[in-house]
């Protein structure tokens, strides 16, 4: 997966986080299922899911989410911070998964972690740097591990350099997308 995931990240990105547009507009989405329809992914508001990049298999997926006016070329609607959210959905398997912070840096393995958040079935890591990091984006980004049912959820977001995505505003963001998600999943 992460072979096609950086490509992918590196095109989205570098549209994505360019105010005034230049991009080629893609179909949008409001709503998306992962994982056979347990896992329902509802951005905030400004934001949307990349019809293209959504895969729902019976027991994983994966979703790019964006602004929605950076995606669809629509600058219209609610103005937000460009960002550039991925979550992958995999089944968790019989050993389990720990969501403990300190068990996902050492998974992690790159990076500096700047800071930790542990809330129950959730690890949330501001990360700097790591090869993961898209070109055009702040060193500094978001990464989180959840759990959804049998289901666990890999997060990360990426925002333009010293952008407030990539700092408090982005942890908000995250937190928000993790309690809508367990709000609205079916296997929660």
């Amino acid at each position: 997966m992460r072979i096609w995931l950086a490509p992918i990240l590196a095109l989205c990105l570098s549209g994505c986080l360019q105010l005034g547009g230049g991009t080629s507009p893609v179909p949008v989405l409001r709503e998306a299922e992962l994982a056979g329809g347990n896992v329902v992914l509802r951005p905030p508001s400004g934001y949307c899911v990349d019809a293209g990049s959504v895969v729902n298999r019976a027991q994983g997926g994966f979703a790019l989410i964006g602004s929605c006016a950076s995606l669809s070329g629509d600058t219209s609607g609610v103005f937000v911070e460009p960002a550039i959210i991925t979550i992958s959905a995999s089944p968790i398997g019989e050993g389990g998964v720990s969501t403990d912070s300190r068990d996902f840096q050492q998974a992690l393995g790159r990076g500096r972690i700047l800071r930790a958040i542990n809330r129950e079935g959730l690890a949330l890591l501001q990360v700097e740097g790591g090869s993961t990091v898209p070109p055009k984006a702040d060193p500094r980004h978001w990464r989180g591990l959840m759990t959804v049912g049998d289901t666990v959820l890999g997060l990360a977001l990426y925002g333009a350099p010293d952008s407030a995505m990539v700092s408090d505003r982005g942890m908000r963001f995250m937190l928000d997308l993790v309690d809508a998600i367990r709000r609205d999943s079916p296997a929660r």
